[in-house]
């Protein structure tokens, strides 16, 4: 779909892609663990898309106790890199000490990590450290939260609430706002099927919030 909408694509657009879970076909979904798998999933995204590199790969893992280790994984991407394959490698699905691992490999431009108002605040830290080490901080979920997968949450606070009546914004707009609202290297994927929300999550990055609102929602 991005390349039927998109191609011929432009000077300025960058195109972020994920390696780590797939779906064979044959055998349904695998994690791909080996430079083999991941040189293919790769190759795969090379074609699907029409181009001859990528220009940001993001390594997701499935976080497992005794099993946690990225370097061999991180490592075939780093090569992939090497080769002119990729130009930026991210991680996704992490902690500090994978972004450790991986910084002592080759340079990260971005983590991607589930994180919302209401989520996963226990990397608030890991979030600051990204903005200090000059590497993304990419949360997903922001709209979603605890529903995650489900969609859109409809389960919002009362400040939440409040502070979206006073911007005449959506609650979900004040989430997303808010994520924003984290640092300067902060991004988002909002995610959308719907036109009309669309334009709704693009209109949040315009919206700023002051020092006692973003108290207020904590």
């Amino acid at each position: 779909m991005i390349r039927r909408a998109l191609a011929p694509y432009p000077d300025d657009l960058v195109i972020a892609t994920k390696v780590g879970p797939g779906d064979d076909p044959s055998t349904g979904f695998y994690e791909a663990t080996t430079a083999a798998q991941l040189r293919r999933q790769v190759e795969e995204n090379l074609r699907r898309l029409g181009r001859d590199h990528l220009d940001v790969v993001n390594l997701r893992i499935m976080k497992r106790s005794g099993r946690d280790s990225l370097a061999e994984r991180f490592g075939a991407l780093a090569q992939l890199r090497d080769a002119g394959l990729i130009r930026h490698l991210g991680l996704s699905n992490v902690h500090l000490d994978h972004l450790d691992e991986a910084q002592a490999i080759a340079p990260v431009v971005g983590v991607q990590n589930s994180y919302a108002i209401d989520i996963n605040r226990t990397d608030d830290e890991l979030l600051k450290i990204c903005g200090q080490r000059g590497v993304a901080f990419v949360p997903f979920f922001a709209i979603a939260g605890a529903q995650r997968e489900g969609g859109a949450t409809r389960d919002h606070s009362e400040a939440i609430r409040a502070v979206a009546a006073a911007h005449a914004a959506t609650a979900h707009q004040i989430r997303l706002a808010w994520s924003l609202h984290q640092g300067p290297h902060v991004l988002a994927i909002p995610g959308t099927g719907d036109p009309d929300h669309l334009v709704e999550n693009i209109a949040a990055g315009a919206l700023r919030l002051s020092a006692d609102e973003l108290a207020r929602l904590g």
